[in-house]
């Protein structure tokens, strides 16, 4: 009875060890893990054969490891991705601003202003004063087709070959005509860009223009109370290499308004989906146009941002306001 009782002993403490060390080493192995995947050691793979709960634990372990590895991963592409359009956008803003006026020309007898709010994805609007000679101004305001680098680009090339072609203070048709087929020589892309120009004659106080596919600006005369639009024929720059073009001209008189804008202002949209529209624009000019030009262009931009709301700006909304003093 002694001897087996003292049997029973030794093969219950050698079944306690072989038992302990097949519980501790997985359980081992499970802590050494968790500590590596916790420190950032994603490649760390778990060893553990066992088809029970151990290996179970074991294959999660690793499968939890390779998804962390992938997220991290497309995490990082999706990060940099995002880095390099902010950057894009950064850089097309800055052409963009590059281009515009620092400030509009003191002209005797005028007061003329101009503002750019660029969208969140440039573009490419711009506005311009061109000196012709000591009594004729040259007025543009166009909007390029596209977004971002490649429209802040095209905004460039067309403001400086609209600048080198606007010689003549007599027929703003040759200048535009002139400008169209260099734009359309040098652009390599489907690109094209609205416009209006018009010639300030400020001596004899005459606005004489010409409209390439760009929004009707508004005429609000010293002696009325409705607005009119400044309708001219014509299709935007770039798309042909000849176009046909009308020149109007009007006479101008203190009190005069004449309001030039980008379609940003007119198709801004609000949460409902509803366009800021021509109407709303017109009611505005009306109902400020006692108020300086900069004051005009403030009261028009306040007015299409508060109706937008929360609604993302996808379009530059680009003003300019002559006001014959």
């Amino acid at each position: 009875f002694t001897l087996l009782f003292v049997v029973l002993i030794i093969v219950v403490i050698v079944l306690t060890i072989v038992f302990s060390r097949f519980l501790t080493g997985p359980l081992l192995k499970l802590q050494r893990g968790a500590e590596e995947i916790g420190q950032g050691n994603l490649e760390y793979r778990v060893e553990v054969e066992t088809r029970d709960e151990f290996g179970s634990l074991a294959r999660s372990f690793n499968t939890m490891a390779a998804d962390l590895r992938e997220y991290i991963s497309t995490l990082k592409r999706t990060t940099a991705e995002k880095e390099r359009m902010l950057k894009e956008l950064e850089i097309a803003k800055g052409i963009q601003q590059s281009f515009l006026p620092e400030s509009a020309p003191t002209l005797p007898g005028f007061d003329l202003a101009g503002y750019n709010l660029p969208a969140l994805e440039v573009g490419g609007d711009f506005y311009d004063f061109i000196p012709l000679d000591s009594d004729h101004y040259g007025l543009v305001i166009a909007d390029v087709s596209g977004k971002g680098v490649p429209a802040a680009l095209f905004m460039a090339l067309s403001r400086t070959l609209i600048r080198a072609s606007a010689t003549s203070v007599e027929d703003p048709v040759r200048s535009i005509r002139e400008a169209n087929r260099h734009i359309f020589a040098d652009s390599k892309t489907s690109m094209f860009v609205t416009l209006f120009y018009a010639v300030l004659d400020c001596k004899e106080k005459s606005l004489m223009f010409v409209n390439a596919g760009h929004n009707p600006p508004l005429y609000l005369g010293a002696g009325t109370a409705s607005v009119r639009l400044l309708n001219a024929e014509g299709i935007a720059l770039g798309v042909l290499d000849e176009i046909e073009l009308k020149s109007v001209s009007i006479p101008l008189q203190p009190g005069d308004v004449v309001v030039l804008y980008t379609d940003g202002v007119t198709e801004a949209m609000n949460a409902k989906d509803d366009e800021y529209g021509i109407e709303r624009l017109m009611k505005c000019v009306e109902e400020t146009k006692a108020l300086p030009s900069q004051e005009i262009i403030n009261a028009i931009v306040r007015e299409v941002v508060a109706f937008a709301g929360t609604h993302p700006q996808h379009d530059d909304i680009t003003v300019m306001v002559l006001k014959v003093l």
